[in-house]
């Protein structure tokens, strides 16, 4: 019977350090890119918030936009996996599209912060948790003929796309009615995707009142 390799404690420790320290780099980024102040935030302003060396940030990032886009993929699959328990429950295709799509716009009215860097995510196929769901959604809406999809990567733009812009104008306030808002984002996305349309507004009638009953159990 073998036993495991004894953990090597020297590796553990320096993987620790190296984690606290994108994490640091990360946050001072986040600050610098909330400053209203800030007209433009360069690599060494984000060393001296961190306390760093320059040397140092760019053993975790090559660029300043490298790390800009790591906030926004830790935003988007942070939100990803935070939404799961209500989420990933549903089995119906139009329900767990109509919902995930509504809890990102509801975050993004409700956390500034969040939308602000979901926005800045450079999305990339075989690493985004997010993405990974929408495909799975899609492929399962489409092989139960409730999409009509000719294409699946114009799919996933498309109901990106759409999210991201609705996250964008909740998060700049353009938005007078935000249920109302989100009802109808959902309800094109659902209509152009050539969902018929009582079941489209069916999905999108589902995920208010889901939430809104989750929100009371809560």
């Amino acid at each position: 019977m073998e036993l495991d390799a004894p953990l090597d404690h020297r590796s553990v420790t320096a993987q620790r350090k190296r984690d606290a320290m994108r994490a640091r780099i990360l946050s001072a980024t986040m600050d610098l890119l909330e400053d209203p102040s800030k007209v433009s935030v360069t690599i060494e302003d984000v060393a001296r918030v961190a306390n760093i060396s320059r040397g140092a940030f760019y053993k975790h990032f090559a660029s300043l936009e490298e790390a800009v886009a790591a906030i926004g993929q830790e935003a988007t699959d942070g939100m990803t996996l935070h939404i799961l328990p209500v989420y990933d429950v549903l089995t119906h295709p139009l329900e767990r599209i109509s919902t995930a799509m509504r809890l990102f716009l509801l975050r993004a009215h409700t956390d500034r912060r969040w939308a602000a860097f979901f926005l800045r995510a450079d999305l990339v196929q075989d690493q985004s948790i997010l993405l990974k769901y929408v495909l799975a959604d899609l492929q399962a809406g489409r092989d139960a003929g409730l999409l009509d999809l000719p294409s699946m990567q114009a799919g996933v733009d498309a109901l990106i796309g759409a999210t991201l812009e609705g996250v964008r104008s909740m998060n700049q306030r353009r938005v007078d009615d935000p249920q109302a808002y989100i009802d109808a984002v959902i309800l094109m996305v659902l209509r152009g995707f050539g969902v018929e349309n009582m079941s489209a507004h069916e999905a999108v009638t589902f995920s208010r009142s889901y939430l809104q009953t989750q929100a009371q159990v809560d």
